[in-house]
């Protein structure tokens, strides 16, 4: 699937240091189509930059350790804490550097409304110029409605991002689909959700790579083709565009468009500070998506997922010791729709997440605290006591 339907990931790499050159044939060629199918006013031709096969590895190792919210490194060393891959080596980033290398033959960076192309035969081949179809409406979708951009400025809220740039994603594959199959029909249509939707399943797994990553890479383009689809259904390209314009939320939004608006977030400031001798690791929101993931490793997809379908918003604070590296503490505040719901919630996480948070700390299982209130629960693992106050003397 990813090299039928994706060259990128998620369209929003950065070139680094490259060479101006003519855009390949297979490129200009779909430009106008793409442009001609969602209206582009023109000029609509953005150029493009080379860079070698040899340079793609660079390129994307800048572009991480940009964009992230702390070094790659760490981010790992994170997510390892938190439950949600099982290995923190250092060879871990090279892997993922590997796998997502294998994935690229070009894609739009949206800072300097460039495409940018590995230098390699395949990124001439008119077959595919569909490919490019799906990159070039990235740049469509910079030029009216600035969602690239958008995308790289959500650095707080990865739930967030997650739903935004699926729908990113999802509509670039339904102009490419549809450039492909003009005038397709309902039946088409669900024949191509249902195909991507195979094909997603039936991604070989790396070995080397945590699952975790080759899922988030799926992610977008199997949520995102759907939810495009289902706008495009509805109200045609102008309901696709409301999606552009104003894209869900959260994960929970995404996935459950027909449910009544919910809150979807807490406050940062509803997590306790970091305290002295501590330095802040990651905050952010985990969301539905990312909820199932981490309890669907660890109990039945279907009962992840219908404990995290409850999700109302959720922020976790990951902090660590600035003298001790291999001290972690966590505290992490989440909200259910219904008091039944957070119940549910509660059960899960305390049956199968003390395991995982005996990684915060090289002692093992450290002290955690359960404080649920209505719909509202928070963990705090190994969060560390304030001093006593002194008593002045009397």
């Amino acid at each position: 699937m990813r090299r039928k339907y994706s060259i990128a990931l998620a369209g929003v790499l950065l070139a680094g240091a490259a060479a101006a050159a003519p855009c390949p044939t297979a490129i200009t060629q779909i430009a106008g189509r793409v442009a001609q199918l969602r209206q582009v006013p023109p000029p609509f031709a953005p150029p493009c930059r080379l860079i070698t096969s040899s340079e793609l590895r660079g390129v994307l190792d800048r572009k991480l350790r940009r964009d992230l919210p702390v070094a790659p490194e760490l981010f790992i060393q994170a997510l390892f804490r938190l439950g949600f891959i099982e290995d923190d080596s250092r060879s871990v980033y090279d892997h993922i550097l590997t796998f997502y290398t294998t994935q690229v033959l070009g894609f739009y960076e949206p800072e300097t409304d460039e495409m940018i192309v590995v230098d390699s035969p395949a990124a001439s081949r008119v077959e595919g110029a569909l490919v490019w179809a799906h990159e070039l409406e990235h740049a469509a979708q910079e030029h009216r409605f600035h969602l690239p951009s958008r995308l790289l400025a959500i650095r707080g809220d990865s739930d967030q991002q997650r739903a935004a740039s699926a729908i990113a994603e999802g509509e670039a594959m339904l102009v490419m689909f549809l450039l492909n199959s003009p005038g397709s029909g309902a039946e088409q249509l669900s024949a191509a959700e249902s195909t991507v939707a195979t094909q997603a399943r039936a991604l070989a797994p790396n070995p080397e790579v945590p699952a975790y990553f080759v899922a988030d890479l799926v992610f977008p383009y199997t949520a995102g083709f759907s939810a495009a689809l289902r706008a495009y259904r509805s109200g045609g390209w102008e309901a696709v565009d409301g999606l552009l314009a104003h894209p869900p939320a959260s994960t929970s939004a995404l996935l459950h468009p027909d449910r009544p608006a919910a809150a979807g977030s807490v406050p940062a400031r509803e997590l306790p500070p970091v305290p002295d001798g501590w330095e802040e690791v990651l905050t952010d929101s985990v969301g539905e998506w990312g909820l199932a993931f981490l309890l669907g490793r660890r109990t039945g997809t279907n009962r992840a997922d219908a404990v995290a379908s409850e999700w109302d918003g959720d922020r976790l604070r990951l902090i660590r010791n600035r003298f001790r590296s291999d001290s972690w503490a966590l505290a992490w505040r989440l909200r259910c729709r219904t008091v039944r719901a957070r119940q549910a919630l509660s059960e899960a996480l305390q049956q199968f997440l003390p395991p995982v948070m005996a990684r915060l700390t090289p002692a093992g299982q450290p002290q955690l605290t359960w404080v649920a209130s209505g719909r509202t629960l928070e963990l705090r693992a190994a969060w560390p006591q304030p001093p006593p106050s002194r008593r002045s003397p009397s």
